[in-house]
């Protein structure tokens, strides 16, 4: 059991409802870096993303008796911490203009990159999870494109490297779900990423353009 994850949690839990201090210490230390980075995901920003993360262990700290111990912990409290981030983002700036996906989905193959050799390959491997994390630590402002529930997939998976199960379960949605949702933002990132590619260059300092 020394070796589970949820058990150590559980036990950290436990004396933390007992008020002891220590292992709310111990549980920001294990944590930290994990939260913050989840509330940077949503926050881009990290002022933002460091208040946000004390927003979660201040919560947790109030609420850690509400927590079912027949759950595993990282999940409940991963969900805290997104509301946490989301809450602080309604607080700190309008929200940002994101893609309409449904409308973005048919328009793919109406596009001549959707016709390219290597736009379609992209479109075969997107379930290639390293082909996947490369593109999303790549394309971090197309994610910030992206409606809520796909940036939190994408960032989860692709950039935090989280196990695709484990993200179900803290975003509360079934496999199915989370890997339609994962389908449709790696190809936005992936026709975002096209487009730039494809663009005319501008020539740089001290070059001419080559008449035609």
């Amino acid at each position: 059991m020394a070796d589970d994850p949820n058990a150590s949690d559980l036990e950290l839990v436990r004396r933390i409802k007992r008020g002891d201090d220590q292992a709310f210490r111990e549980m920001v230390e294990r944590y930290n870096a994990r939260i913050y980075s989840l509330s940077y995901g949503v926050l881009r920003n990290r002022e933002d993303a460091e208040e946000a993360t004390q927003d979660a262990f201040l919560t947790l700290y109030r609420k850690i008796d509400t927590f079912d111990e027949s759950k595993k912990f990282f999940s409940w409290f991963y969900r805290v911490a997104l509301n946490a981030a989301y809450s602080r983002a309604r607080r700190r700036r309008p929200a940002a203009a994101t893609v309409p996906l449904d409308d973005f989905a048919p328009r793919i193959s109406d596009r001549r990159l959707g016709t390219t050799a290597e736009y379609l390959a992209w479109v075969e491997g997107t379930e290639d999870e390293v082909i996947a994390r490369d593109l999303a630590e790549r394309a971090e402002g197309f994610i910030d494109e992206l409606p809520p529930p796909y940036r939190d997939a994408i960032w989860m998976v692709d950039v935090e490297e989280m196990k695709p199960s484990d993200v179900a379960e803290i975003l509360e949605i079934s496999m199915p779900a989370l890997k339609s949702r994962l389908h449709r933002a790696r190809l936005h990132v992936r026709q975002r990423l096209a487009e730039i590619a494809s663009a005319p260059k501008e020539p740089q300092a001290g070059q001419q353009r080559v008449a035609p």
